[in-house]
């Protein structure tokens, strides 16, 4: 890398700065420059200078020699006499190529002021540097940033408590503790104890709770390079884990960004060793490099220090019950399953008088497609309707998908179709390096046998909060069908169907996350609230699928996950009319954020059900709950709309 000494003017060095250099175009610029660079203790301003050949790269070292500063180590070298200078470029500098992230606890300052001397640079240092940037800010700015950083690790720590996930706790302690890494104010507290050691305890028996095992191995014809393929489970105290991801060794390389669903995951071998290590990504670098730069920023240094470590597993490969190697065929040899046995339970949830009868027809037409996922020569056309032909191409062409587990057919009916439940796919995103487990449902015309459409599965939790309502059995499963829908559009990026289910009167309210700067090219400070500041806008239906269309083409895959489901249905005027509740966990390669989305489904016409009202908030509120949805609707004319 290149070398870039920095000629920073901090400290005793600030003193080599004359008045003649920073002739500048008033004289209160240079009385405040003179002013700001004569503290050398730091006792007023906190400041730093630095240079480029343009602005940009010289706002960006000023910036980084500001994140860099420990007024500790100033105020021990101020202590001794002035001949005993400090070595700057060893004790204060940093090389900018080497500083690939800004402090933690800079992201949190406010009013970070600019004077650009460029135009006061000598003859001798021009030759070197073209631009010259001064950045700085009041003591008592700089104090105040501990207080918005405790205020952002105690969020965290709270939010820990309140949810009921163990992969949301686990980042919301892990981001904790990366934040109070940079912290340095007054002292928090967990349960009595420092809060990074308490933090710590609670990670490391989350992550020991974490179990993963070996269920079935699969011989994959025709695949030289990786031709074994690993089923694998993961609970938490016995329980289903979702939603987190792991690295391994494949037996060439390490693959990242693997992803878990309802307990189920799959990985491919190039060899299969007596056992394999996993690492379970605890930082979950990735969703926190889209949602909190700050945190992102702090894992980065954590990184560089050697500090990050994630959850070693040890598995071994052959399970207890699975043939050797040789004796295995392309059928998937099956042991007992945790994971199996918790989802079956779950499907039992639908109840025994929606369990479809003459199964053994269904099943044929589903193994013949799943054969069709290794056998591209087989010819499944005419198990689809057009539409659910439409449906099916969006999902196989989406990730490169592969069968991730031998499915446990369930059919459940459903008024005129058949609901087969589900088909495990592995969806594998190469360029951004991430993976998903997706279940995928087939709604097939009992009559005809023709899949009329197709649609990726809700979580089994998200299934058991509807399914717990005492509400008729059709009803429960008409929601789940339009939450499938829902949300397979917004993941397979289906612009059609979206246009087609939003009314054209419907209420939308969209929240989005601001991303905090790490750019200052101006006088102005452009750093946004450290909470990540949310803005909330109104839009037609006209503008919201404009506003779609333009985010969808820069995404290469979008993941959206419902949680914590809560859902109301209206009766007598306003029957047919639903509303949910959910927390919707939204990630795609370039942006991501979490919060409530609340929704109000018109279903009084069953074929075309139509969202009056989509509403995005960052938290829960009273005024915006399912109930609420129903009672703000009313009837006008044969339509709804919101009081």
């Amino acid at each position: 890398m290149r070398k870039i000494i920095l000629a920073l003017l901090l400290l005793v060095g600030a003193q080599s700065i004359s008045a003649q250099m920073l002739m500048l175009h008033t004289t209160a610029d240079l009385n405040l420059a003179e002013d700001i660079m004569s503290d050398t203790a730091f006792e007023r301003y906190i400041w730093a200078i630095g240079y480029g050949s343009d602005h940009t790269e010289a706002d960006n070292m000023a910036m980084a020699q500001l994140a860099s500063i420990d007024l500790d180590i100033v105020a021990v070298h101020t202590s001794q006499s002035s001949s005993e200078q400090l070595n700057v470029e060893s004790a204060r500098t940093r090389e900018v190529d080497e500083m690939e992230y800004v402090g933690t606890a800079m992201m949190y300052l406010e009013n970070i002021h600019r004077i650009d001397l460029s135009n006061q640079l000598n003859d001798k240092d021009r030759k070197v540097y073209k631009y010259m940037v001064l950045r700085y800010v009041t003591a008592e700015e700089w104090a105040r940033r501990y207080d918005s950083l405790s205020q952002k690790i105690n969020s965290y720590l709270e939010s820990a408590k309140l949810f009921d996930s163990v992969v949301d706790k686990l980042r919301c302690y892990t981001w904790a503790y990366a934040l109070l890494t940079s912290y340095r104010g007054a002292p928090i507290l967990v349960d009595g104890k420092a809060a990074d050691q308490a933090v710590i305890a609670y990670i490391k028996d989350m992550l020991n709770g974490i179990d993963v095992n070996v269920i079935g191995i699969e011989k994959v014809e025709g695949d030289a390079k990786y031709p074994h393929k690993l089923y694998l489970d993961f609970t938490y105290q016995g329980e289903p884990l979702s939603d987190i991801t792991f690295s391994y060794f494949d037996g060439g390389g390490i693959v990242e960004g693997e992803g878990v669903k309802d307990g189920r995951s799959m990985v491919m071998m190039s060899k299969l060793p007596e056992s394999f290590t996993i690492t379970i990504d605890c930082f979950m670098e990735d969703q926190a490099r889209q949602q909190d730069a700050s945190i992102y920023h702090s894992i980065q240094k954590l990184r560089m220090s050697g500090q990050l470590t994630g959850s070693i597993k040890q598995v071994e490969t052959k399970p207890k019950g699975v043939k050797p190697l040789k004796e295995i065929d392309t059928n998937s040899q099956k042991v007992a399953s945790a994971v199996n046995q918790k989802l079956t339970q779950s499907l039992a949830e639908y109840g025994k008088t929606s369990q479809a009868t003459g199964s053994e027809e269904y099943v044929a037409i589903m193994n013949q497609i799943v054969a069709s996922f290794s056998d591209e020569s087989i010819d499944i056309s005419h198990h689809f309707t057009p539409r659910g032909a439409s449906d099916f191409e969006n999902i196989v062409t989406e990730g490169k998908p592969v069968v991730a587990r031998t499915p446990e057919w369930k059919f459940v009916k459903f008024d005129s179709l058949v609901i087969c439940r589900e088909l495990p796919l592995k969806l594998k995103f190469s360029s951004s390096r991430k993976s998903f487990i997706e279940d995928v449902v087939f709604r097939i015309n009992a009559r005809t046998k023709k899949i009329e459409s197709v649609a990726y599965k809700l979580s089994s939790a998200t299934e058991r909060s509807i399914m717990a309502t005492d509400w008729p059995e059709i009803d429960r499963l008409t929601l789940i069908t339009f939450l499938e829908d829902y949300r397979s559009a917004y993941c397979l990026r289906d612009i059609a169907y979206i246009k087609k289910v939003f009314s054209d009167d419907a209420y939308i309210i969209v929240g989005k996350v601001l991303q905090r700067s790490t750019q200052q090219f101006n006088d102005k400070t452009e750093l946004i609230d450290p909470s990540g500041k949310v803005v909330y806008t109104r839009y037609s239906k006209k503008q919201y699928v404009e506003n779609l269309q333009r985010s969808f083409r820069s995404k290469e895959f979008i993941n959206v996950r419902f949680e914590e489901c809560t859902a109301s249905k209206g009766y007598a005027a306003k029957k047919n009319i639903y509303a949910v509740q959910v927390r919707q966990l939204y990630s795609s390669n370039n942006y991501a954020d979490e919060g409530i989305l609340t929704l109000a489904i018109d279903m009084r016409e069953e074929d075309n059900p139509l969202v009056r009202v989509r509403v995005w908030q960052q938290e829960r509120d009273v005024n915006y709950t399912a109930e609420q949805m129903i009672e703000r609707t009313v009837s006008t004319e044969g339509s709804f709309s919101q009081k």
